[in-house]
């Protein structure tokens, strides 16, 4: 897989042990965080971030604001939302980011928020209620989406993931839902289907490289 055996990290003081850190996951969280806490720490700054990067299908109709796709996966109203999405970007991700290498991991997460917001978007055109949401629960959706092909495809073997351990993570996804007081189911589905089709299509693409690294699974 490319990565080390976890007795192999204390030969080198211990620096082994950051190589099964997952990257990617790591850094979107860390971006996550700190815009909260610019917004938190800097209310008006933060009004104007939600105001400018908040997505609604009445931006793309109106003001052709595509890049809203994306900013809205990295927005959250309150300390328990980005929690509970943190975690479950951190759980999913993490195995998905160790089976499917870093930047498949960003392209899932990525691709799963456009995808899950471009489904909440047609929802509020067929229903006629147009609001405005934000939270990365579309991308990381996505992420147990990709985990759930992992388990189907792979039968355990991407980094020992089991069907317990997908259970969690699926009871671990509606929780995240059904705990905000307005939740975007749209964009949950949206995010949970195209995860495990990006997953899909990302899996049959020569793994050229992995974790940073050429493929070098045994």
């Amino acid at each position: 897989m490319g990565y080390r055996k976890s007795s192999e990290s204390t030969e080198d003081g211990g620096f082994g042990a950051y190589r099964e850190l997952p990257f990617c996951c790591v850094v979107l969280i860390g971006i996550n965080v700190i815009i909260f806490l610019i917004a938190l720490l800097f209310p008006q700054v933060g009004v104007r971030m939600m105001d400018a990067g908040s997505f609604g299908v009445l931006h793309l109709l109106y003001e052709n604001d595509f890049y809203r796709l994306v900013t809205a996966a990295f927005l959250h109203s309150d300390a328990e939302h980005l929690l509970s999405n943190m975690l479950l970007l951190y759980f999913c991700g993490e195995i998905v980011e160790k089976s499917m290498g870093k930047i498949r991991t960003l392209l899932l997460y990525l691709g799963s928020a456009v995808c899950g917001n471009l489904l909440s978007a047609a929802y509020e055109l067929s229903t006629g209620g147009f609001y405005e949401s934000i939270g990365a629960s579309g991308a990381v959706f996505g992420l147990t989406g990709a985990l759930l092909f992992l388990v189907i495809v792979k039968k355990g073997a991407a980094a020992r993931i089991s069907m317990k351990r997908m259970i969690f993570a699926i009871l671990l996804s509606l929780y995240a839902g059904f705990a905000s007081g307005y939740v975007n189911n749209a964009a949950h589905l949206g995010g949970l289907l195209s995860g495990f089709l990006l997953a899909f299509l990302l899996g049959i693409i020569p793994p050229v490289w992995k974790g940073g690294k050429k493929s070098e699974e045994r």
